[in-house]
């Protein structure tokens, strides 16, 4: 069994018969990837690396080398500490099945990477906690200290049931109350003005871009400078995914005005979710809880089995969810002095972190944050406007 590093364009894209053989989601799908890179310019780089067998792929690795800031996450504050060149294993960046042996290949060449100079750090990003390619980095060498960047959080996902009469009885008798009265108070305060628009086209990728950046310059996800913009990457990945048959979108609007928005990707038989936004003026509509009805009743018309929350949680995936489990993104660092004292540092803010996550009035805090990153985002929203 050997591994083999591809880490410019020509040379991985000889991998791509077995690319698309292996790859189950469109995150490290390889256009996708490809499109990334071509966006990014000299600011990134592919790193990808095949395990072979007998000259077979058995397994392939899809990393980037990013150039940037190394920075820990406090709640919704960021702290930088300093420039580092990441190598970035991706989200769902193990495509086929891995081995034990194969993993422990795959870590002692990315240890080897570290040594050279060719990175500060390795992240491994978003993996399970039970996964082989963790355990082998866990198990590693002390000199490479081995972090966990933050706690395990859960990822979740629904199971979709044959029908739409089966998702509304398989909800809790209070659960569906809610969701009716929901929709009986939206009709009585905007009657007959409730719509749903659902967007596969290609053709229609350009006009909801501009659409969704309504909604989505007004909410706090904007405010964080995270969610969905409407720039030239996030433009060409919608179009991508449409060209493929696999993107899908839906825009409520209330009196013609757009209001909430859900876009993902189908990728065999998952629906990934991706980006989500509504208008906070409308909060206690809770549109998003509208769309997301909608959207489960035509997945389930199209006989999509699962819907991927995706990265992070919140208590609509909780409430909806039928399995999860657990991931985290975890770290090795170059052996050296300097990047020994930002790993520490980088644990300190985590120890923080994990203390204020356990005072009672987090909750309430995070609210208050998220309404005031959303104020910020309509405000500027608003100069923008009158400039």
């Amino acid at each position: 069994m050997t591994v083999d590093v591809y880490n410019e364009g020509l040379k991985f894209n000889a991998l791509q018969e077995d690319w698309r053989r292996l790859q189950r989601h469109p995150n490290t799908d390889l256009d996708h990837f490809a499109l990334y890179l071509s966006h990014q310019g000299s600011s990134a780089r592919p790193w990808v690396m095949a395990v072979k067998n007998a000259e077979a792929v058995e397994c392939i690795v899809v990393g980037r080398m990013d150039a940037g800031r190394a920075t820990v996450d406090l709640g919704y504050w960021t702290i930088g500490l300093g420039r580092m060149t990441s190598l970035r294993i991706l989200t769902e960046g193990v495509l086929g099945t891995m081995s034990a042996e194969a993993a422990g290949l795959v870590i002692q060449k990315l240890c080897e990477s570290l040594v050279a100079g060719a990175a500060d750090r390795v992240v491994l990003c978003n993996m399970r906690t039970d996964h082989v390619l963790v355990q082998a980095a866990r198990n590693v060498s002390a000199r490479f200290l081995p972090t966990m960047l933050s706690e395990p959080q859960p990822h979740r996902r629904m199971q979709l049931p044959d029908d739409a009469a089966a998702f509304w009885s398989g909800l809790s008798r209070k659960h569906r109350y809610w969701l009716k009265r929901l929709a009986k108070q939206v009709e009585s305060d905007f009657p007959k003005s409730l719509e749903y628009e659902s967007i596969k086209s290609p053709a229609q990728v350009d006009s909801l871009c501009d659409v969704v950046e309504q909604v989505a310059r007004k909410t706090y996800q904007r405010g964080l400078r995270v969610g969905f913009k409407n720039d030239g990457f996030h433009r060409d990945r919608c179009r991508l995914f449409a060209e493929k048959g696999f993107f899908r979108g839906w825009v409520l609007r209330l009196g013609g005005v757009p209001r909430a928005f859900w876009l993902g990707c189908v990728y065999g038989d998952t629906f990934h979710s991706e980006f989500t936004g509504y208008d906070s003026d409308f909060r206690k509509y809770e549109l998003g809880s509208l769309m997301f009805a909608h959207m489960v009743e035509e997945l389930i018309l199209e006989k999509i089995r699962f819907v991927d929350f995706g990265l992070g949680d919140a208590l609509y995936k909780q409430r909806f969810g039928s399995e999860s489990w657990e991931e985290c993104d975890l770290a090795l660092c170059a052996p050296t002095a300097r990047n020994r004292i930002m790993t520490l540092l980088a644990q300190a803010v985590k120890g923080c972190r994990m203390v204020a996550m356990k005072l009672p009035f987090v909750g309430r805090l995070k609210r208050a944050w998220r309404d005031r990153v959303a104020r910020e985002a309509r405000g500027r929203q608003d100069n923008d406007a009158e400039a």
